[in-house]
Order: C-alpha cells, then sequence, then structure tokens
C-alpha cells in the first residue's frame, strides 16, 4: 500500500488535532463551561471530524490483516470514511439550525458534498483512485476540524 505513510501521517495528526480540543475548552470563560451555540457547533465539529480521520485512518491497516486486494481495502475505506462523513455532515446541518455558522463553515459545506460523492463513486468503483480519494476524505476532514479549531481560538465578532 503506498499510500501507507500518508494515512499514517494522517493518523498523527488527527490524535494531534484531539488531543487540541481540551487546549480549548480550558481557555478564558469556556472553562466555567459558558459556550455560546457557535462555539458548541464548533467545538462538536473539531471533535467530530478528528476523531473520523483518527478513526477511517486505521481502517485499510485492518483490512489489510484480512488479506483483501488492495481496490477492495481502499473501496471498503472509502465507504467507511463516506459513511462517517455523512453522519458528520448531517448532525452539524442539524446543530446549524440553533448556531450561527461562520462563512468559512458555509464555504465548506459544497466541498463536504463532493467528497461524500467521491466516496460514494469509489466504492461504487465508477472512479479509479480510490486510495487518493480516500486520503482527499482524511484530509478534508482534517482541514474541517482545523478550521474549527482556529474559529475556538480566534472567534469572529459579529457586528452588533
Amino acid at each position: 500500500m503506498a499510500h501507507e505513510a500518508i494515512v499514517s501521517a494522517i493518523t498523527e495528526v488527527a490524535v494531534a488535532l484531539t488531543g487540541f480540543t481540551g487546549v480549548v475548552a480550558v481557555l478564558g470563560h469556556r472553562s466555567q463551561g459558558d459556550w455560546s451555540p457557535a462555539e458548541r457547533l464548533q467545538l462538536r465539529t473539531l471533535v467530530e471530524t478528528s476523531l473520523t480521520a483518527l478513526f477511517a485512518s486505521l481502517v485499510p491497516g485492518l483490512l489489510l490483516t484480512a488479506e483483501m486486494s488492495d481496490p477492495a481495502i481502499w473501496r471498503a475505506s472509502n465507504f467507511a470514511l463516506g459513511a462517517l462523513h455523512a453522519a458528520n455532515f448531517i448532525a452539524f446541518g442539524r446543530r446549524a439550525k440553533t448556531a450561527e455558522t461562520t462563512p468559512s463553515q458555509r464555504a465548506l459545506i459544497a466541498l463536504g458534498i463532493a467528497t461524500i460523492l467521491g466516496h460514494l463513486l469509489a466504492v461504487l468503483n465508477l472512479v479509479p483512485l480510490h486510495a487518493t480519494i480516500f486520503v482527499f476524505g482524511l484530509i478534508q476532514q482534517l482541514f474541517v476540524a482545523s478550521l474549527n479549531f482556529v474559529l475556538l481560538l480566534f472567534p469572529l465578532r459579529s457586528a452588533a
């Protein structure tokens, strides 16, 4: 599996991002539990997407132990990541109804939809780049987690 090193690095980054959540939780007024709906949305999105990247990055290695072919491993890995990504996307949409989202969060919605569709196309074997789509999906989840980490560190102030 040529993508093994990339997936391993993504696993490490996902662990680090998840760990940084604790740093965010103790900053400022948040340590007393005074979270706005937008901050709760950002925190949950940060945790969910970094954990998705973490656990999904372990799937190819697990499937390798089942002695599956490389294409089957990557298609099954895309299925797992796509399902987790779709669940995150639906949960974000539900929570965003009661919390203010940022322009950057809204801009990433189209990329999320495209990535989920890419996973579906890979699962159905309609595109040849199974491993590339999988790795892109992991990176997309890390990007979303990173964005929400930055939003929690440097909150946007609404013009009142």
